[in-house]
């Protein structure tokens, strides 16, 4: 299966990503290159569709984020560091014959050139550093390497910024181009084709679509139906399931007129996502247990919840031996006990009733009971009272946490 991977770079860092890309053959690379890193916003916009994409530094990712993580495309970035900044003061040391006071350059983290030349040669000073940052003018860092060349403080320009670097090179004055290391950018590389390879694997997951609607609209279903365009049954009498991919839903659940119509109409979504139906179809469950009217929740193969309306993202895993034991013991989901551990430390006290519960998991009143007697059974919870209410009728029960050092 080949892979398609967008590298963000700067026309002169090309070739050299070009030397390492051959080791990767199942991959397919298509070059955007820019000029000033702030083109990467345009680059992101009109960009084919990738299964992840490379960027060459921390500007330009900064300048195309907001894009990318619309579109929703998994993004590996090179980010200076202390090996791609020993290499260069090195290298321009010995290609210009020149100590590390000698030598402007500007980074992200100047702390880090300090650290460095404080280890090479402790009884050096260091010359001319300059913080740089995504907005900084490149007029502005050109003007510091040129000052420091005019000034006798440094000899040779280090810099991370290729338009700065064409520049100086422009005006005469020696300067040397940061890059990385081959080993260094081979190993970029393969994390961003393990990257693509995941969000290839991901997109093919078998998903599945439970929406629950008690009202009168006899459309729902068939509107439904003309957005998923996919195999749909009837999983109750208020819900209907839909079997399809990750990729679809995806797609599907990025259309707004489709999350307003499910919020409109009051039904309850939960979509699971799973290595098989089987197993996507209990994680929709989980989510649909989670959801309210108007809402829609969303569970992954790792059980963590999100919702595509909400940045709240919970995870429903139980990774405590002895609770996944407890839940099998008890006869409750894994997702369920989760969901009343989580009750049990957001909720301002240690008592509660069963209405606070059902409005915490927002399940049924029948649903909420059944798990109340589990929990009592097997000693989480006691009842400890009762508590009258100023309507007529049976006062309600009120329960307490008993819960064992190893859940609470």
């Amino acid at each position: 299966m080949a892979f398609a991977i967008g590298i963000v770079s700067s026309e002169l860092f090309v070739p050299r990503i070009q030397e390492v890309s051959s080791e990767f053959s199942d991959v397919h690379f298509y070059y955007y290159t820019y000029k000033q890193a702030s083109d990467a916003r345009e680059i992101a916009q009109t960009m084919r569709e990738v299964d992840a994409i490379f960027f060459a530094g921390t500007f330009p990712y900064y300048h195309a984020k907001p894009i990318i993580e619309e579109r929703g495309i998994p993004v590996y970035v090179m980010r200076q560091d202390e090996a791609v900044i020993t290499a260069s003061l090195l290298q321009a040391s010995w290609a210009y014959q020149v100590s590390s006071d000698e030598i402007s350059i500007d980074v992200t983290e100047p702390q880090l050139v300090h650290e460095i030349i404080g280890e090479i040669s402790p009884s050096r000073p260091v010359g001319p550093v300059l913080q740089i940052t995504p907005e900084m003018p490149l007029s502005a860092i050109v003007q510091f390497h040129t000052r420091a060349q005019t000034s006798g403080r440094a000899k040779v320009a280090v810099t991370s910024i290729h338009a700065v670097h064409e520049e100086l090179s422009s005006r005469g004055m020696p300067s040397l181009f940061m890059h990385e290391l081959r080993r260094t950018l081979s190993r970029a590389l393969a994390q961003t084709a393990y990257l693509a390879r995941l969000a290839k694997s991901q997109k093919a997951e078998p998903a599945v679509l439970l929406a629950r609607h008690s009202g009168n609209d006899p459309h729902f279903t068939t509107m439904l139906r003309q957005y998923l365009q996919s195999p749909w049954f009837s999983y109750d009498a208020d819900t209907a399931q839909f079997i399809t991919t990750r990729k679809h839903v995806d797609y599907v659940i990025g259309l707004s007129e489709f999350r307003e119509y499910l919020e409109t109409s009051g039904a309850q979504t939960g979509i699971g996502y799973g290595l098989d139906i089987l197993s996507a179809t209990k994680h929709a469950e989980d989510a649909l247990d989670y959801s309210g009217p108007g809402e829609i929740f969303m569970m992954d193969a790792q059980k963590n919840l999100s919702s595509p309306i909400s940045s709240a993202r919970i995870s429903l895993k139980l990774t405590e031996p002895n609770q996944v034991q407890l839940a099998k013991r008890m006869g409750l989901s894994p997702a369920n006990l989760s969901k009343l551990l989580r009750f049990h430390a957001i909720h301002p006290s240690n008592q509660f009733t069963a209405q606070d519960l059902e409005n915490h998991l927002q399940v049924t009143r029948r649903s909420t009971e059944r798990i109340i007697k589990k929990c009592v059974d097997h000693g989480l919870i006691i009842a400890s009272g009762e508590e009258m209410t100023y309507q007529q009728g049976r006062p309600r029960t009120i329960y307490t946490f008993t819960l064992p050092d190893y859940l609470s």
